[in-house]
């Protein structure tokens, strides 16, 4: 005794090459066969590839070594990390040119911050993890979000009193207290 009739399964629908409907069974979810059941075909973005790449070694010895990268993006990184060396050293807290360059090299900075570390040293690696969680902060990412209801913690570099999402949090806050 099977918990449901197979024979109560749609039929799939899906118009084949050859411009018929499919006749499979479909599943009992969304209609359609193993076939044409949209599953996924692989990542599409930069840092969903790169992610996909690191995924079988990420818990072993070495992990952050990339093979095969490209090293178009490894030049990128350099460039960007000696941007912002540039950016801490003036003490140019300018949000909007450190977004801007973070969102121009945000993949290659995350991919390569610890092989700057290893060139660089260790305030290589403070100064571009101070400046992507600014970036972050700044634009309200959903991986920090929690940051626009907790405390910040200060960073040595490119530290804000207060990020762009906060503040949006807060005016929208206020104007909702106000509107009573």
């Amino acid at each position: 005794m099977s918990k449901f009739d197979l024979e109560s399964l749609p039929k799939c629908g899906a118009k084949t090459r050859s411009g018929n409907p499919c006749k499979r069974l479909g599943n009992k979810r969304n209609g359609r066969c193993k076939l044409h059941g949209g599953r996924s075909t692989g990542a599409k973005t930069i840092e969903g590839k790169l992610a996909v790449r690191t995924n079988p070694i990420k818990n072993g010895a070495g992990w952050n070594v990339i093979q095969g990268y490209d090293p178009e993006l490894s030049e990128y990184s350099i460039e960007a990390y000696l941007q912002l060396f540039d950016m801490a050293k003036l003490n140019n807290t300018d949000s909007s040119e450190l977004n801007a360059l973070i969102a121009q090299h945000r993949v290659a900075l995350e991919c390569f911050k610890y092989r700057v570390l290893e060139y660089y040293g260790a305030d290589s690696f403070i100064i571009i993890q101070s400046a992507l969680d600014a970036h972050y902060k700044d634009i309200d990412s959903q991986h920090l979000h929690f940051h626009i209801h907790t405390k910040v913690v200060k960073a040595p570099y490119f530290h804000q009193r207060m990020s762009e999402a906060r503040k949006q949090f807060l005016l929208i806050n206020k104007a909702f207290k106000f509107n009573w």
